[in-house]
């Protein structure tokens, strides 16, 4: 416990007297001698000042003496009676009484030292009491840290540290995210705010002690306390017995998500290698039933840094059983699929997917009976996703577009594509952009309605015969036959490949 005027006068080993009464609860900071007649230089506030009164000698003032004193806050005045003293000076004391300064007198027999000396003990053995609460805390927080799961670890931290401090308490990661509380916490934005502050040195957010965790510039995590005084250093030094251990639950849960990364990556290529048997035993560990339906998604990432950590975040936020694994630029995840018998379904998760991922496509394979027909699944994720990827933007595409003849021309390069486009479409264009006709709108009405001379007359609001010139243009300037089913193949795929790099999708 601060030692205080109060503490001084109830020891009488000192034997000391009150004279002037006054605060005598305020704690003293240190126990300062002093003869010189303006001491206050020396001060930075709370001391209790010992004087013997030889500054009077030198015709100084009790008034100017007191009031230095006072004008630095000090505790107190001790004054020490010397051999054929009997009292204190009535000026010192009436200093004391309008400064509102407590005054005692300290008889002959105890000497400054001894006063001092009982301050320095009483200070030790605090600072000695507050370092072995610190390491009981210490102590306490990693046997609960040992004794639980990494999330019921940083709730136990907080709650200990809670009890300990009296305060609520709560323990965020890098991005001000909750991952621990103790009491109430704080909203998102203030979290937010508090990392800003421990990474810039600042240790005050809104009425909350923030205090970072780990050695790095950003740190690892931060520990908020709501506190009115953020200058406690009792409550600081709980808080510091609390960072080392909160650092070692967030190593140890480092430790083994890379672990569980790694498992995830080998039992998707168990899965792509046809090793059944091998990633069915696995499967549990993620909380997927290598019998049951299962459901996977392909995504072509731009950016590797965060996916990973933010589909794992989907997971878990989606209440997911799911193993994900990066694999070159590609991330694959399997689920349960039993949630996602409407295709509808898939196709929202997908595109919500997407977006947390920050995916170029998302390829969705089909809902898989059982873990032996997952692969053929996930190879049509991948295939819908390279559909996906040709567009770009957050496409999320679905395995039933994968039968398609727009996934055999989205599949190509597109230098061939635009090769064989033009080797028969460039001649219509360039007529068309000649003389004004229509050739090439002519020639897609015709295949769409799949030969019908009328239906396609009508479509286009011409006479049939109108049309019929226009398509023997067609036939003369691309050297194809219209009755020829492999030459009208052919003129369909040019018409489609214009359209390769924008397949039907599903928009995110």
């Amino acid at each position: 416990m601060p030692s205080s005027i109060r503490d001084l006068l109830d020891d009488p080993s000192l034997a000391l007297d009150l004279l002037v009464d006054g605060d005598l609860d305020r704690e003293i900071r240190w126990v300062h001698v002093t003869e010189l007649a303006d001491a206050s230089p020396y001060l930075v506030g709370d001391e209790f000042v010992l004087t013997a009164g030889v500054w009077r000698g030198r015709r100084h003032s009790a008034a100017g003496f007191v009031q230095a004193l006072h004008s630095r806050h000090v505790a107190g005045i001790g004054y020490g009676l010397l051999v054929g003293d009997d009292h204190v000076p009535a000026a010192v004391q009436r200093a004391c009484r309008e400064a509102n300064v407590p005054l005692l007198a300290v008889p002959v027999s105890t000497p400054f030292v001894a006063i001092s000396q009982w301050f320095v003990e009483r200070l030790a053995a605090d600072r000695e009491s507050a370092l072995r609460a610190t390491l009981q805390l210490t102590s306490d927080l990693l046997a609960a840290a040992e004794n639980s799961s990494s999330d019921s670890a940083l709730s136990a931290v907080a709650r200990l540290l809670r009890r300990s401090t009296g305060h609520d308490v709560w323990i965020a990661d890098d991005a001000g995210r909750l991952l621990a509380r103790a009491g109430r916490a704080p909203d998102s934005l203030t979290r937010q705010r508090g990392v800003l502050a421990a990474i810039s040195g600042r240790s005050e957010v809104d009425g909350w002690l923030v205090q970072p965790v780990g050695t790095g510039r950003v740190p690892a995590a931060v520990i908020g306390v709501a506190v009115d005084d953020t200058d406690d250093l009792e409550l600081r030094s709980r808080i510091d017995a609390a960072r080392p251990v909160v650092s070692l639950v967030l190593a140890r849960e480092r430790a083994v998500k890379e672990s569980e990364r790694r498992l995830a990556g080998e039992v998707i290529s168990l899965v792509l290698g046809r090793q059944v048997e091998a990633a069915s035993a696995r499967m549990a560990y993620y909380g997927l039933d290598p019998d049951r339906a299962l459901l996977p998604f392909v995504c072509a990432l731009a950016d590797r840094a965060d996916a990973l950590e933010s589909a794992e975040r989907w997971l878990d936020e989606s209440d997911l059983s799911g193993v994900a694994a990066l694999r070159g630029d590609e991330l694959m995840i399997v689920v349960d699929g039993r949630r996602y018998t409407d295709a509808a379904a898939a196709i929202t998760a997908a595109t919500e997917l997407a977006h947390r991922v920050s995916a170029i496509a998302v390829g969705v394979g089909s809902v898989a009976d059982d873990i032996t027909a997952l692969r053929r699944s996930l190879v049509q994720a991948r295939q819908a996703c390279e559909l996906g990827r040709r567009r770009g933007d957050g496409a999320v595409v679905s395995h039933d577009l994968t039968g398609s003849h727009a996934l055999l021309l989205a599949l190509q390069d597109q230098d061939v594509l635009d090769a064989f486009r033009a080797s028969l479409l460039a001649p219509l264009e360039a007529y068309d952009a000649a003389h004004g006709s229509a050739l090439v709108e002519s020639l897609r009405a015709f295949l769409e309605a799949g030969g019908r001379w009328q239906e396609t007359a009508d479509h286009l609001h011409v006479h049939v015969n109108t049309l019929r010139n226009r398509l023997e243009r067609v036939e003369a300037l691309t050297g194809r036959k219209l009755d020829s089913t492999p030459d009208r193949v052919d003129l369909w795929l040019a018409l489609q490949a214009t359209r390769a790099g924008a397949p039907e999708r599903h928009e995110t």
